[in-house]
């Protein structure tokens, strides 16, 4: 299993977090002056305030009121908050309905299972998301574009400042059963922290108005951070951005006659690359190469399972086989609308560790179709932004794909903001794109 099943790792000493999210007030201060806008303020300081609570994590995750923890009243919070501050009609967007369609999927869910109060966390997420991904949006626009990325930065500080504090203090975590280890800062879990740390990543690539130099170092700095965080999926999943930016960053220091010479060489590279970090991580991958070697073979119900067949892959293929055996065993109903929301910690021990398998238990196949038609729009609008923005956004779309295949991004917070930074500069540049085509279209047809 995961590092999650086997149990959260503690927090750093308190009287450190408490000092450490005082003096990262003041550069998070600093960055809502530069930008301009409500919507540009809040998104600095909604992402902020959850990594800082997160790292407290031994206080925020207890219930206080009504059975909701800290963290799900600061989601709660930070939801209300966003529905009032942005222009109704930014909520309206045609990207955006299978979202809302979700959230009724919830609704009905619930209401045919185990009553409409289990769909309120699944609600409070999908308006998370929503009122993010819009303020994202509405923050590129107030802020010429790619500018506002720069002082969005500032808000995963603390990040760096944990992990750098959890490696100077010893304080480890022993992630995986091959003894592996994990610097997350104190967070509760690796997943929780390296999806953090690729979001730190997403965005450092997003802010092409920082100096080539800085943002090279800061990027290699954040890859050598998830590296440190250990968690294999997000490893993974970064993998690709990573070496598209490498190579489109070097590219476009050359001369279009040397860029062909060029990149065969990065290709070279990162070949080798790939074939030494194989050789020092051979035991934490060896995984990899046993499944592909027959995948087939572990299509079957858990009671088939071998012992070392559950704990492949940190039990993955054991885990999904559960979920989807027991869907299958469900009545019409539950094949079209699932269980409900979260039901699956009434029956499993652990989560999913992957949203398509947890959308077919929890919302049936209309979840996993609006699921997937959402993906596929924003999908879309990647493809059609403008050729300056298109690889990043691109592979940030694929990166985060291949997350929710072998975890549960949109599972957690820190992933539901992963993806509302993705789709809502998505978002911009197909807005922007089709004004400048309408307005060259204008200019040539004058009324």
């Amino acid at each position: 299993m995961s590092g999650s099943d086997l149990g959260g790792a503690p927090s750093l000493p308190l009287p450190l977090l408490v000092l450490v999210a005082v003096l990262m007030a003041a550069p998070m201060v600093l960055a809502l002056k530069k930008v301009q806008g409500y919507p540009a303020r809040f998104v600095i300081l909604a992402i902020w305030l959850r990594y800082i609570m997160s790292a407290f994590h031994e206080v925020t995750f207890s219930p206080v009121v009504a059975g909701l923890s800290l963290n799900a009243l600061g989601s709660v919070a930070v939801a209300g908050i966003g529905l009032l501050l942005l222009n109704p009609r930014h909520l309206l967007f045609k990207p955006l309905m299978p979202v809302y369609a979700l959230i009724l999927l919830s609704l009905i869910s619930a209401a045919a299972n185990d009553g409409l109060f289990t769909a309120l966390n699944a609600a409070v997420k999908h308006v998370y998301f929503l009122v993010l991904m819009v303020a994202v949006y509405r923050a590129l626009l107030d802020n010429g574009g790619a500018r506002f990325f720069s002082p969005l930065l500032w808000a995963f500080a603390p990040l760096v400042v944990f992990q750098l504090l959890s490696i100077g203090l010893g304080a480890v975590k022993a992630s995986e059963f091959d003894g592996s280890s994990s610097y997350i800062g104190g967070y509760n879990h690796e997943a929780t922290f390296s999806i953090a740390m690729a979001t730190f990543f997403i965005v450092a690539c997003f802010a092409t108005t920082l100096p080539r130099v800085i943002q090279a170092l800061l990027s290699a700095g954040l890859l050598g951070g998830i590296i440190l965080a250990n968690y294999r999926t997000t490893m993974l999943a970064v993998l690709p951005l990573a070496a598209i930016q490498m190579v489109s960053s070097a590219m476009f220091s050359f001369v279009r006659e040397q860029r062909v010479i060029l990149a065969v060489i990065l290709s070279l590279l990162m070949l080798v690359g790939l074939f030494i970090l194989a050789g020092f991580s051979a035991e934490r991958f060896n995984d990899l190469a046993v499944f592909f070697g027959d995948p087939g073979q572990y299509i079957k119900p858990q009671a088939e399972f071998s012992f070392d067949e559950r704990r492949l892959l940190s039990g993955r293929f054991y885990i999904w086989s559960g979920y989807i055996y027991a869907w299958m065993e469900g009545s019409t109903l539950n094949h079209m609308i699932g269980f409900g929301p979260d039901s699956w910690e009434e029956i499993f021990k652990v989560y999913p560790h992957n949203t398509i398998v947890a959308y077919l238990y929890e919302l049936g196949w209309a979840g996993v179709f609006l699921l997937l038609m959402f993906w596929i729009m924003m999908f879309n609008l990647a493809i059609k932004a403008p050729v300056e923005d298109r690889a990043t956004l691109v592979f940030a779309h694929l990166s985060f794909l291949f997350m929710n295949l072998a975890t549960m991004a949109l599972w957690q917070i820190e992933g539901v903001i992963f993806y509302a930074i993705i789709c809502g500069f998505s978002l911009f540049r197909k807005v922007e794109t089709g004004a400048v085509k309408r307005h060259w279209k204008a200019s040539l047809h004058p009324v």
